[in-house]
């Protein structure tokens, strides 16, 4: 008589989330060096994952946890996920969403992940990890450190608004949709263009922020303008955003309508800068 195989059952499995919230990594260098986050919710409000079967790539735990800063209390045990899984070895997406106005969010992750399964991205920062895990009854607890994924385009504009200053926008051209399991990894689709508009302070433009949630070349194009959005001042740009670093566009724009010369500066802290004078 044939021997039957035994069947496993699923056993008590947990996930300590830790964001890395600085990460120096020069240019030159492969080298990272990365810090946990004292606390996870100070740093992010929404965790996210999917583990799958690493054959046939279905899907067999997903879920996600989040809060809205300032106004919900922060969930109890935040940053800890336990599920049951059966021993074996899975593929896992672990994601957190930090700062940002805007989202990222799955699709085509119903039941399984599929080829054409993306993220849809727009002004969000990102911590974001992949790969894989083998569960047994001798490995229950697995530590997931999350890197920022991604950078921040940063717009300073140092000297002091004009009258004739009505309103300055910002129009943003990026890819937007990320196909996490494309042939390398790294498929990025779907070109968008969106403008936003800068607060204008008493004196000051303030500081204008935008994540962008994965490393590409976008377009950045500044308008001031002025009574009737007639146009005083446009400039276009072409800024590169790295992983975990900052893209800092700065200069005069104001006080000479005319010629700008601005400054990218690529930096992390987030380190070295990279100064690109346009």
């Amino acid at each position: 008589m044939e021997e039957e195989t035994p069947i496993s059952k699923p056993i008590s499995v947990t996930f300590n989330l830790n964001p890395l919230t600085v990460s120096v990594e020069p240019l030159s260098s492969k080298a990272r060096v990365q810090t946990r986050a004292a606390n996870t919710a100070d740093v992010v409000s929404s965790i996210s994952y999917y583990i799958y079967n690493a054959t046939t790539s279905n899907i067999v735990a997903k879920g996600s946890s989040s809060y809205t800063p300032g106004v919900d209390d922060v969930p109890v045990d935040f940053g800890k996920v336990t599920i049951k899984l059966v021993p074996g070895t899975y593929k896992v997406i672990f994601y957190a969403q930090g700062k940002g106005k805007g989202y990222f969010y799955a699709n085509n992750f119903s039941d399984k992940l599929y080829y054409d399964s993306y993220f849809k991205m727009s002004d969000k920062e990102v911590f974001y990890y992949t790969g894989d895990l083998t569960v047994s009854a001798e490995s229950t607890n697995f530590d997931i450190n999350l890197p920022r994924m991604g950078g921040l385009m940063r717009l300073n504009i140092l000297d002091d608004l004009i009258p004739d200053v009505k309103k300055v926008t910002v129009t943003i051209s990026e890819y937007n949709r990320w196909y996490c399991l494309g042939s390398s990894g790294t498929d990025l689709q779907y070109f968008v263009t969106n403008t936003y508009e800068a607060t204008l302070g008493t004196t000051k433009m303030d500081v204008f922020d935008y994540y962008v949630t994965r490393p590409q070349n976008i377009a950045v194009t500044i308008k001031v303008l002025g009574v009737n959005d007639v146009v005083l001042f446009e400039k276009q740009l072409t800024v590169p955003i790295y992983d975990n670093r900052r893209s800092i566009i700065s200069g005069n724009l104001f006080s000479t309508i005319g010629n700008k010369d601005f400054t990218i500066t690529v930096n992390d802290l987030w380190g070295e800068d990279n100064n690109i004078n346009l």
